[in-house]
């Protein structure tokens, strides 16, 4: 089908000045490769449910690192997905090799790494299981429930070789005819309707619509998280006949990607400065591109505005929803140092915080020589003062600290509890984590921690009902 759209000319134009900007130079054509190879690894998985962040996931693909709580289940298959991606740009480059059925479910080999179980539901509606077999055609209906309720059927198995047969037919016979854009999107949307595998659909359809596109040389298109339902209503659209509606969506798409290669192929900088997130992420790319970090001043700083602005201030907002249970609440921001001789750096460390105006104070010297590593700390504590009970008044404290040491810092949230009219004290460590100085505290980590201290705030103020 030929499509005449308002987005076509656009992006004609734009490939026509990428082309005129060619060879782009090798410095911002590695920064660009870099660039789509996260957003599309990241992408393409987290609209399937994958944990990783953005910063986990370029942290695990640049430098085969993981952090934080997250399965080993979505590392595999962000690798292999990684992996996958590699196939396409290799049969991309490959004036030899056309697409074919074999190499797509090679594909979906990659991507799903080994058979596995999923949970299923059968032809009567009845809860099942059914293993999943890599890089075969589906055995079993995998129709699927709409939010409306409606049950949206695919291809059913004993159709599936001949209409992927067929689908391979459809594109040989189209290259050359259709715009290139236009017969990835709609190569993308016959082969969702097939849906020719019981797993990994999805993101073997956004691999072939990109291998399409590159073998084209036109830059991968992304189809953003953050836009699945744009993404999900489109492709329902389509179903209903609208097929317009998706071909522009990708095409929009394509237009961005093609923007962001132009201002790489002009020597710019193709980062996004759209969010607050984003600003971290690429703080943290920085610190990653250092072979060695140690605790400085400027570091140590930037790790303390990054834990108050984006761990602190959440749970502060998070706490006044407790206040009606406590007569009074406060937050008190403190800095503890041991009482060993300071270095120059140490002292420039606490200079550093008293020019930034961080209200910090030197608040306790220990009465002992500490390790190295505990010479500075810096703590917030959120204080609840209960007045429930006439017998008996109950401090609760949530103390968020940061401890800095030569080569690693360590953020701890503990919980503790005091009875003032006896000696009974508790106190209950709530978070912990310990990062060099290369990687920051994620802050996905944010939502499991609320949830924590909530529970922690919840059962003791029902045990002191």
């Amino acid at each position: 089908m030929l499509y005449s759209t308002k987005n076509i000319d656009k992006i004609n134009s734009l490939k026509e000045e990428l082309d005129k900007l060619a060879p782009i130079g090798k410095e911002f054509a590695n920064n660009l490769k870099k660039k789509f190879r996260l957003e599309f690894n990241y992408n393409s998985n987290h609209l399937e449910g994958n944990t990783l962040t953005y910063g986990q996931t370029q942290l695990l693909l640049l430098f085969d690192k993981s952090s934080g709580d997250v399965p080993v289940s979505d590392i595999e298959e962000m690798k292999a997905h990684d992996v996958a991606l590699g196939q396409i740009e290799e049969l991309a480059k490959d004036e030899e090799r056309p697409l074919t059925e074999q190499f797509i479910c090679e594909l979906n080999k990659t991507i799903l790494i080994k058979d596995f179980w999923k949970d299923s539901i059968d032809l009567n509606g009845n809860p099942s299981r059914k293993k999943i077999e890599i890089g075969k055609y589906k055995s079993l209906p995998n129709s699927v429930l709409l939010r409306n309720g409606e049950i949206h059927e695919y291809a059913s198995p004993e159709e599936t070789p001949l209409l992927m047969s067929d689908l391979i037919i459809w594109y040989r016979d189209n290259i050359g005819v259709i715009h290139p854009v236009h017969l990835a999107a709609e190569f993308h949307y016959k082969f969702v309707c097939i849906h020719p595998f019981d797993d990994g659909n999805g993101r073997v359809a956004r691999l072939i619509m990109n291998y399409i596109l590159l073998k084209n040389d036109y830059p991968p298109v992304i189809i953003k998280s953050d836009d699945k339902e744009g993404y999900l209503t489109v492709l329902q659209k389509a179903d209903l006949g609208d097929k317009l509606g998706l071909v522009e969506y990708i095409e929009k798409q394509q237009v961005w990607s093609l923007e962001l290669s132009i201002k790489a192929g002009k020597g710019e900088d193709i980062e996004e400065y759209g969010d607050i997130e984003k600003e971290i992420e690429i703080l943290k790319r920085k610190k990653l591109t250092k072979s060695t970090i140690f605790r400085t001043p400027k570091v140590s700083y930037e790790i303390y505005v990054h834990i108050n602005d984006d761990l602190w201030n959440p749970l502060e907002k998070f706490f006044l929803k407790f206040d009606d249970f406590f007569a009074e609440s406060k937050t008190e921001n403190q800095v503890n140092h041991s009482k060993v001789e300071k270095t120059k750096t140490e002292r420039n460390f606490l200079s550093q915080f008293r020019e930034r105006e961080v209200v910090v104070k030197p608040y306790e010297v220990f009465g002992h020589d500490l390790e190295e590593e505990d010479v500075f700390r810096i703590s917030w504590i959120k204080r609840f003062l209960s007045l429930k009970s006439a017998s008996k008044k109950i401090d609760f404290d949530i103390d968020c600290s940061i401890k800095f040491g030569d080569s690693q810092y360590k953020l701890l949230i503990e919980g503790r509890r005091t009875i003032s009219n006896s000696n009974q004290k508790e106190s209950t460590i709530l978070f912990e984590i310990e990062n060099d100085y290369k990687t920051l505290f994620m802050t996905e980590s944010v939502n499991d921690i609320v949830r924590v201290v909530s529970n922690y705030l919840i059962k003791n103020i029902q045990l002191n009902d």
